[in-house]
């Protein structure tokens, strides 16, 4: 059965695809302008192409390649990985995003070169449009990433400090006669998914047992746990 993890993926897949032919189609009508040009200005021949360069395929191309690299910024933020381990799927999108901004850069340097020896006329538009808005497009990515990793960070270590109120969380709870998420807020200056991780890790560690569901929801320490499950109890006499 398909996930919806395993359709996110498909359809990411899809949107880079097509970027890819919409960008294959751009990046040969440059290279047909460009020779076009060299022909003309260094052969003094005339060479027609039926596909040329031009903003509005510049544009189509850039439009499907930032929906591919904006939804897929989108989910990365929104999972928030943890770890900085990259899986093998994920280092084959980092390379083909260095073959893409390689590609162009590649392009756009031959292309500068033969306008500085004389040898065409102009570098097309297009091209330059492309290649400013697809390192753009990188630098934009490489920057999410970056600020990615620091909020993750920030968020490791705020759980670390968190995690470190374990034994006042516990004295509190056993003083009291139980605890709950709002007082973890409260007096440790936690948010609310800190302090439920707090409690959550305590409860597996046997510090603590929950109780009650919803806004009742309260924590009590282990041991008035066990005693308040039976308080009555008796031995069952013998038959």
């Amino acid at each position: 059965m398909q996930t919806a993890a395993t359709a996110r993926a498909k359809l990411s897949e899809f949107m880079f695809y097509l970027a890819v032919f919409f960008g294959l189609i751009h990046f040969a009508a440059v290279i047909f302008d460009v020779a076009g040009q060299f022909a003309q200005q260094s052969l003094g021949k005339t060479l027609a192409f039926p596909l040329k360069s031009s903003m509005l395929m510049g544009n189509t191309y850039l439009a499907m390649l930032a929906a591919y690299v904006g939804e897929k910024e989108f989910r990365r933020w929104m999972s928030a990985p943890e770890g900085d381990a990259l899986t093998p799927a994920m280092e084959r999108k980092i390379s083909r995003g260095l073959v893409i901004v390689g590609a162009w850069a590649a392009l756009f340097g031959v292309v500068v070169l033969l306008r500085d020896m004389g040898r065409i006329g102009y570098a097309p538009e297009p091209l330059i449009y492309t290649f400013g808005e697809v390192v753009a497009i990188y630098f934009g990515t490489n920057v999410s990433k970056y600020l990615q990793g620091k909020s993750l960070a920030r968020a490791k270590e705020a759980d670390a400090r968190a995690a470190d109120y374990s034994d006042r969380a516990l004295a509190l709870a056993r003083a009291t006669g139980s605890i709950t998420n709002e007082t973890c807020q409260r007096e440790f200056n936690l948010s609310r998914d800190q302090a439920y991780r707090l409690l959550e890790k305590m409860e597996k560690q046997g510090m603590i047992k929950c109780e009650g569901s919803g806004p009742a929801t309260k924590y009590v320490p282990a041991a008035n746990a066990a005693e308040s499950r039976a308080p009555n109890a008796r031995p069952t006499p013998a038959p």
